[in-house]
């Protein structure tokens, strides 16, 4: 595939087809959930993985090549937080049916053909989405001090993740719209990460266990059969092994039509070896990455190290505002710097073979009162949205769709 910038149709010309044909058009170049009509794959009536010429693809229930791009926490509308202004509420009389008209619009003018994970059960009718849940629960690196790492090798535990798996079963019901399932977000697996963000590690909890706790006796036997010079780095796989051969199956019981996307990991912290027993049990690497560039040698080690395509679950580019000098991911000085680096990203890592989609953190603007940090989105908190953001990400992101609609040659 060669590295180099492509010529497109005149950017409103495009727009006006993919407006044309209602909520995802099912001519002029996309089928019905987004996919593009030219990339020809296996129709199951299910979101599947496939290679087309040489190049990994989701592909949508009627059979064309889908690369995700879309939009986390849509659900984060019908909770303003510490935000001033509740655009649900007092814009859309607190409707989500009026929401989803509003938002549906928002993602067919800008390129969006999908929710990442927090969206609402309306909007899921509407749009390919993602499940997600927490059978690791309390042990999400953000979740800092109040990390909790649980005893897995105990019953408790067990049955604990079996319940959120069932409940998210239950609240992400078998539709076609639904692509896949994550697991627990930003898990603290990396030791140097965990002890720094939570004072400990996984392993220090386990080792503090009572000396009659399913952990701590199967630490002790650990140490019996490897000598006491072993690392924790070597229990922690462990860990991981009893998470994952528990969670994984479970899993495909529960949902056997729809991918596992598994843990969303950190890109700062990636622990490969703990990845190592996941990989039986998932379908896609799915990644957190931080700063404003795609990291092609981090990325290229992680589909070399996994042998599995790459979802970018969560992530974006801020700019400071007049009422926010915080605010979270990495903050460039203004939007047309944030426009550019969010095009570069998306050339860059579309480029190669194995992502398969990026969505963009945040919706609509929320701001944490107790950390005194934005959460920033595409709208701001009053509904209105940020007009040149939302123009460049509109530009980048039908760029990207027009690589792909169409242009063969280009996909060689």
């Amino acid at each position: 595939m060669n590295k180099r910038l492509i010529t497109f149709f005149p950017l409103v010309l495009l727009i006006a087809v993919f407006l044309s044909a209602g909520v995802f058009p099912d001519r002029d170049g996309f089928d019905r959930y987004g996919g593009y009509l030219s990339i020809k794959g296996e129709a199951t009536g299910r979101f599947h993985l496939q290679v087309i010429e040489d190049r990994h693809f989701l592909v949508t229930p009627d059979g064309h090549g889908f690369l995700s791009v879309g939009v986390t926490h849509t659900g984060g509308l019908s909770r303003p937080d510490q935000s001033k202004r509740d655009h649900l509420r007092q814009n859309l009389d607190n409707d989500w049916g009026k929401a989803n008209t509003e938002l549906v619009s928002h993602f067919r003018k800008w390129g969006y053909n999908s929710l990442g994970y927090d969206s609402h059960p309306s909007t899921r009718k509407l749009l390919p989405h993602f499940a997600s849940c927490y059978p690791t629960s309390k042990v999400s690196s953000w979740q800092g001090k109040q990390i909790r790492f649980p005893d897995v090798f105990s019953d408790g535990w067990k049955q604990s993740a079996r319940n959120e798996l069932e409940q998210m079963a239950k609240r992400f019901p078998d539709h076609p719209n639904r692509i896949g399932i994550y697991w627990t977000d930003m898990p603290a697996w990396d030791l140097k990460q965990a002890k720094r963000v939570a004072g400990k590690t996984w392993v220090d909890a386990i080792r503090e266990l009572p000396d009659d706790a399913p952990g701590k006796r199967r630490y002790e036997r650990f140490l019996r059969e490897n000598g006491a010079n072993v690392s924790d780095q070597d229990f922690l796989v462990l860990i991981a092994r009893e998470v994952y051969s528990h969670i994984g199956p479970l899993t495909r019981k529960l949902a056997p039509n729809t991918l596992v996307f598994g843990e969303r990991y950190s890109g700062t912290a990636m622990p490969w070896r703990v990845i190592q027993e996941a990989l039986p049990w998932i379908d896609v690497l799915s990644v957190q990455p931080g700063g404003s560039l795609f990291s092609e040698t981090d990325f290229e080690r992680a589909y070399r190290e996994t042998k599995k395509p790459v979802m970018i679950c969560d992530h974006q580019v801020s700019f400071t505002t007049p009422e926010h000098s915080n605010v979270m991911w990495k903050t460039l000085p203004d939007i047309a710097s944030v426009g550019e680096a969010h095009a570069r990203f998306l050339q860059d890592g579309f480029y190669s073979r194995y992502l398969i989609g990026y969505n963009r953190c945040q919706y609509i603007d929320r701001y944490n009162g107790k950390l005194k940090i934005l959460k920033q989105g595409l709208l701001q908190v009053d509904g209105t949205p940020y007009e040149e953001l939302a123009a460049t990400v509109q530009r980048n992101n039908w760029r990207l769709h027009q690589r792909f609609l169409g242009a063969q040659e280009e996909r060689k």
